[in-house]
């Protein structure tokens, strides 16, 4: 974990001079057109404008920029013209060397109107983060298709070969399963001969070569499947790998996002935080008074959980049981808050999981089922940890200047920034810029509470952060 704290007096310069390398040819060793604002430049200098989103459980994420559409007599064409749709584009803030954005372009608009300085021509180009290439990745298993074998015999194959990790007694890791899965998606697709050869060729040029093993990071301190896994993983028409992940690995349970380290994508998977271990070795932001700009937070009961009950879909003991047993059964495998239970009702949060084993889940095998009721026991107390206080968190955006002198410090999507006392979890980071104006980040925070050294939260009053109205004044002062 590190901790990233600005100066909270004086005051700080900087000239923002942001850098776009547009890549259209597809060598990823030689950008084909340079945005860098300079006032001599004769060309590529009339970058407008830029923003760029990462967020929590997207993979996808999203970019635009905007450029005067410049007219290259060389080429006789303009900037609308040279730059493609499906060009990959690269944004740099402050570290010239390390990108913090990497995109590829899905659509273009040229824009042209008469204002009283004369014509206004100019381009936006927006997209898509470039690891949605990845998450976007489909194999047509269509049994209509020529070359394309029965789809349950791929369902088999793919089975074995991650059985054959456990060949040994150890649990399969989330990482190799993700990485597993991803390959066996492009050996299928090539067997069959209807890869997708333009999505695989940018992968391999600017994804971490096509290999799993570098742009899949997997962090927290459970990185194991705790069960077998044998579900169908494909169907006789288009699947698309991210959606393999999730029936795998569900919403409410895992995070998928997407980002830059050290200039490169990587897909993030992980377990929620719930640990306290899990929150406090996440980076965090400290908030001050010099980058902060805007704040808006609010506290809401309209978020509330008060029963947390995990099961497996397909097993002896799934939904319908739980359902008879949530509101009567002293049994502590299903995790209730009772004090809020009298406040707001029984209001369950229901987590569900896709394609673990079977077996062990009959009657008949009680050592078997006891371990699992065990695990889905433990899941269920960890969820009323999460997910049991959300109307005592605080949530909102919190907007901070973006830091080109040092950018290792501007705050990100999956990390805590540390605000009024408390700590927040940053689920979005956005950032936009306009030429002439300042450089901004809006975070979209959640969680907000005050948390022990150790990152657990706080008991009852002790945990609320109180006097918010009051608190943090320093955008009302003459020079603040």
């Amino acid at each position: 974990m590190e901790k990233f704290e600005k100066k909270w007096d004086g005051i700080e310069h900087q000239s923002p001079a942001p850098k776009l390398e547009i890549f259209t040819k597809g060598d990823p060793n030689k950008p084909d057109i340079t945005y860098f604002p300079a006032p001599k430049a004769e060309r590529w200098s009339k970058l407008l404008g830029y923003t760029f989103t990462e967020s929590v459980d997207d993979l996808e994420g999203s970019f635009s920029f905007t450029v005067e559409n410049e007219e290259v007599k060389k080429e006789e064409k303009s900037v609308f013209d040279l730059i493609p749709v499906r060009s990959i584009v690269k944004i740099y803030e402050g570290d010239l060397e390390n990108a913090v954005f990497i995109g590829i372009i899905r659509q273009r608009q040229i824009k042209k109107s008469m204002t009283s300085q004369g014509i206004k021509r100019s381009v936006v180009f927006s997209g898509k983060s470039i690891i949605s290439c990845v998450a976007e990745y489909t194999l047509s298993l269509d049994i209509r298709i020529h070359n394309i074998a029965e789809p349950m015999s791929r369902n088999k194959d793919l089975t074995d070969r991650l059985t054959r990790k456990k060949e040994k007694g150890d649990l399969l890791t989330i990482k190799d399963f993700m990485k597993e899965t991803w390959e066996h998606f492009k050996k299928v697709s090539e067997e069959a001969g209807i890869s997708t050869t333009g999505v695989a060729d940018i992968i391999k040029k600017f994804i971490g070569g096509g290999n799993p093993n570098t742009f899949i990071k997997v962090t927290g301190i459970r990185q194991t499947l705790h069960y077998d896994i044998a579900c169908v993983f494909y169907n006789a028409a288009n699947n698309v790998i991210v959606d393999v992940w999730r029936n795998i690995l569900p919403e409410n349970v895992y995070e998928f996002f997407s980002r830059c380290e050290d200039g490169e994508p990587k897909i993030i998977a992980r377990q929620v935080p719930f640990e306290p271990e899990d929150w406090s070795s996440l980076d965090i932001y400290m908030i001050s008074p010099i980058s902060l700009t805007a704040y808006e937070l609010d506290l809401s009961d309209e978020e509330v959980y008060t029963a947390f009950v995990s099961y497996i879909i397909g097993s002896a003991r799934e939904r319908e049981f739980y359902l008879g047993v949530y509101q009567t059964s002293k049994d502590d495998i299903v995790a209730h808050d009772r004090k809020k239970q009298k406040i707001y009702g029984f209001k369950p949060m229901e987590l569900n999981f896709v394609g673990y084993d079977r077996q062990g889940n009959s009657p008949k095998e009680d050592g078997n089922r006891a371990a699992l009721i065990e695990e889905l026991r433990e899941l269920n107390k960890m969820a009323l940890y999460w997910y049991s206080r959300l109307d005592e968190m605080y949530s909102g955006s919190i907007t901070v200047i973006t830091d080109f002198n040092k950018p290792e410090t501007n705050p990100r999507a999956g990390c805590r920034a540390g605000f009024l006392g408390g700590e927040f979890y940053i689920n979005k980071a956005e950032h936009s810029w306009n030429f002439g104006g300042t450089p901004t980040i809006k975070l979209t925070v959640s969680r907000g509470m005050i948390y022990d050294n150790s990152g657990k939260m706080k008991d009852g009053k002790d945990g609320t952060i109180r006097n918010v109205g009051s608190r943090f004044r320093e955008l009302e002062k003459e020079n603040g």
